[in-house]
């Protein structure tokens, strides 16, 4: 490889992973790809494998009435879709014998550009997680010449960064799915809801945590306790529910008429659903009255921590007062099996022993009617 096209594949290979943070800007890859092996447009779809219909679509230097029709009517009919979609992951499609005429005469090539177009294509299977799948193509027009293996040897290089770079976009995506879904859960709830980083720094809260905490006041994002003891108390718990070896803690706090309330200081893991824009290890405060007796739901445990249907129906068989072998005989599965899914319960929620599980688990954070 020449020094130039070396400098070239080095400004793509970072160019290729800017698109995990930012979706928007495929389009802007796919040109400079395109452009890389004298391209004239490029095509880029995600493919969910349940049903065949593409999902993201992204095009370079596509016409529009093009954009239209091709998702619609051409798709399923592209030979290159086709053989890109079984071709191993990475290898990039090119050689320009690779259809016999019957094939090129079928479909596509009668509803776009003929045969000479549909050989002039060159298109890989980028990524494949079983579920999704993506394809990535190039196209030259005119009397350019059939992409070559050099073009195929170059593409290939930048094969493990497309498929590195989709996989953590669809890893992404779907977090923020959950994310959402994990608001909207709490914003139904009629207790103060805070998710906070180790400084202290709200980066979401509830409806119901408009009023605020007694003694704590919210400037400029931050949760600022009003005297020093509070805020060695607060920053101290924030340490611990954020640390290495993350742990759940309380702090009491007093309001109106000498009553007491309770504010659940707990870990939320960098994996938590709820962190997933942040991908950092941040904490959950929970405020309650410590002589409630509700429960919390334990679909606000799956929006929060991201607990499995399994891990939810041993949390509620485990808040009910049963056993590991209690649970194991209820749920019809091996005491092993039981204990596997309380370890796992153990690290999404951070807690270390099913003492501090049950008060996290009991906060009574009541879903609003």
């Amino acid at each position: 490889m020449s020094d130039m096209k070396q400098r070239q594949y080095d400004a793509l290979v970072t160019a290729i992973h800017t698109v995990v943070l930012e979706p928007g800007r495929w389009d802007a890859i796919l040109k400079r790809i395109g452009d890389s092996v004298e391209a004239t447009s490029g095509t880029f779809y995600f493919c969910d494998k349940s049903s065949g219909n593409p999902g993201q679509w992204h095009f370079a230097e596509r016409e529009d009435d093009w954009l239209k029709c091709y998702p619609e009517t051409m798709a399923a009919v592209d030979p290159w879709t086709v053989a890109a979609a079984r071709s191993a992951v990475g290898q990039w499609v090119c050689e320009p014998a690779f259809f016999d005429d019957s094939h090129i005469r079928d479909g596509f090539a009668r509803k776009k550009g003929g045969a000479s177009e549909a050989r002039r294509v060159t298109a890989s299977r980028a990524f494949d997680d079983g579920a999704n799948f993506a394809l990535v193509g190039f196209l030259r027009q005119g009397d350019a010449p059939a992409f070559n293996g050099a073009d195929a040897e170059f593409l290939g290089r930048l094969s493990p960064h497309l498929e590195l770079a989709c996989r953590l976009s669809s890893e992404f995506s779907r977090l923020r799915v959950q994310a959402a879904i994990a608001r909207q859960a709490l914003d139904r709830l009629a207790t103060p809801l805070w998710v906070v980083d180790s400084d202290a720094n709200v980066l979401f809260a509830n409806h119901a945590a408009e009023a605020g905490l007694p003694g704590i006041a919210l400037r400029q994002g931050k949760l600022m306790p009003g005297t020093a003891a509070l805020a060695n108390r607060l920053s101290s718990l924030l340490a611990r529910a954020t640390g290495d070896k993350p742990m759940s803690g309380a702090l009491a706090l007093e309001h109106g008429d000498a009553a007491r309330m309770t504010v659940l200081v707990a870990p939320l893991p960098a994996d938590s659903p709820l962190a997933a824009d942040w991908r950092r290890p941040l904490a959950l405060l929970m405020a309650h009255s410590p002589t409630s007796t509700d429960s919390q739901p334990l679909d606000v445990l799956t929006a929060l921590y991201g607990l499995s249907p399994a891990e939810c129906r041993l949390s509620s068989l485990l808040l009910e007062g049963c056993t590991l072998t209690e649970a194991a005989e209820r749920l019809e599965v091996q005491v092993s099996t039981v204990r596997t899914q309380l370890k796992s319960i153990f690290w999404k929620t951070g807690t270390h022993r099913q003492g501090e599980l049950m008060k996290l688990l009991s906060g009574p954070l009541l879903l609003k009617a």
